[in-house]
């Protein structure tokens, strides 16, 4: 082999060894910054895991509680008479209630919620302190969608249409 043809082959292989260092190291660098990605994920996730233990002993006692104090769902017939009935504001001074309409049972795997679109009028203390009666969490109750207007044939009324919704515990399978 001629002096000239040892340059050459000597060129073409520094060539190949400078193409295989760049794409190794493209690939060592896209393989790098995939771990340290994962790794700050897991980083993440860890200190999630710490604080979520550290929570443990608070969320079993709210776990017991639920378990202790929400209702039990027992048939769809008698959940629709007790929601109807909590809707009524009989014993309430000031307020009447119309326009009770039975909403559609939802059942999650944590609850099955059951409710009632209703309108009730009255003065605004007693329609507001009966509202704020409804919504007390220990009876697993909520108020959603509420509209409060003027009563338009009685100037110091008002109207309020909302959703009195109830949280009952799922059925056991």
């Amino acid at each position: 082999m001629k002096a000239s043809e040892k340059r050459l082959l000597f060129a073409l292989l520094a060539m190949l060894f400078l193409g295989a260092v760049v794409i190794g190291s493209d690939f060592y660098f896209d393989k790098r910054d995939t771990l340290i990605a994962e790794r700050s994920t897991l980083d993440t996730e860890w200190v999630e895991i710490e604080a979520l233990f550290e929570e443990k002993e608070i969320w079993e006692m709210r776990a017991e509680w639920l378990e202790q104090h929400q209702p039990k769902f027992t048939s769809s017939e008698q959940i629709e008479q007790e929601v109807y009935k909590m809707a009524l504001a009989e014993e309430v001074a000031g307020v009447t209630t119309s326009k009770q309409t039975l909403l559609p049972t939802t059942t999650t795997p944590d609850y099955v919620q059951a409710g009632v679109s209703l309108s009730a009028s009255g003065d605004l203390a007693s329609v507001f302190r009966w509202i704020h009666s409804l919504n007390r969490p220990e009876d697993f109750r909520v108020i959603r969608n509420i509209k409060v207007q003027p009563d338009k044939e009685k100037p110091e009324n008002i109207v309020a249409n909302f959703e009195l919704l109830r949280w009952y515990a799922p059925p056991e399978a």
